[in-house]
């Protein structure tokens, strides 16, 4: 095994068992230092890649003429700073890298949700389609509210357990980004949906490890679960149809009904209140409207 690829294995690693990174942080975060070593390095892959300034910027720049995204290129030179930063933990670089470099200003979006009336549409729609023991049909209708009842994120969603959900306690155990648990208490509809899926499961005989499989009690694919979200929510004015809308959605609803912003926080599992205070934007958007419909004087 040559030089560079013993350092970029023992990254991932690094990255798996010791930082707690999601699989598909780490593919990414690897990805990112290989395609920054190939433009520095070529195929010259006899010594350690140690980062450096000088090259991080004309990487940058690289990016830059390839029209790269600012949002993009923040998260490439995350991935080349872990990777500085591991170098020097293994003891590889005698002191830190400096790899301080001006990066284009990322440019702040509000999150895309579906409105209330629409999300009660859809699944009004999807319940329609439960016909007396479909399994598939009960199973989307369940995928869907977990979904926008919860906030879970497509990879939690896909990863819960059949013991994550307490029927006693009505709440659902969900493990994060990094390892960290949570607990999301759920409420009487959610609990009807997921007692009359369990019970299509029931009749199916499905055994699984997971509450939401397929028939044959397999795992659910991210890309299913995508593109199923993705059509139902078709119908919407959402700007992004996806499975992350409904979590903003989640997240935005229970702000504009009242729900303190740090609690809205620990539902989500964000690491700091930073992370959610964008949903505060979102809501003062929808303030503004009232003001500019209501107000004698806003015209």
């Amino acid at each position: 095994m040559s030089a560079r690829s013993k350092h970029i294995t023992q990254f991932s690693e690094y990255l798996s068992v010791e930082r707690n990174y999601s699989t598909h942080t780490v593919k990414a975060y690897v990805q990112d230092l290989v395609s920054y070593v190939f433009f520095v390095y070529g195929e010259d892959d006899s010594n350690i890649p140690i980062p450096t300034a000088r090259d991080l910027r004309k990487w940058v720049r690289a990016l830059a003429l390839a029209d790269s995204s600012a949002k993009t290129m923040h998260r490439k030179v995350s991935s080349i700073r872990g990777f500085a930063k591991f170098l020097e933990l293994r003891g590889l670089v005698s002191s830190p890298i400096p790899l301080d470099i001006q990066l284009p200003r990322i440019k702040k979006k509000l999150p895309s949700f579906v409105k209330m009336k629409e999300i009660d549409a859809v699944i009004t729609d999807l319940a329609s389609k439960c016909l007396e023991g479909d399994y598939v049909s009960y199973l989307k209708l369940a995928v869907f509210q977990a979904f926008y009842h919860t906030g879970v994120r497509k990879s939690e969603l896909i990863s819960l357990r059949s013991d994550s959900y307490s029927i006693p306690r009505s709440e659902l155990r969900v493990l994060g980004k990094g390892n960290k648990e949570r607990i999301i208490p759920v409420g009487v509809e959610f609990q009807n949906v997921i007692r009359s899926f369990l019970e299509i499961k029931r009749i199916h005989c499905v055994e699984s490890g997971f509450i939401f499989c397929n028939l044959d009690g397999t795992r659910l694919k991210e890309k299913w679960v995508y593109d199923f979200i993705s059509n139902a929510l078709s119908s919407t004015f959402a700007d992004k149809k996806s499975p992350h809308a409904l979590r903003h959605s989640f997240a935005t609803h229970l702000l504009q009904n009242g729900a303190d912003i740090n609690a809205i926080k620990e539902l989500l599992g964000h690491s700091s209140l930073s992370a959610t205070q964008i949903y505060a934007h979102n809501d003062i958007d929808q303030l503004k409207k009232v003001y500019r419909d209501t107000h004698p004087f806003s015209d």
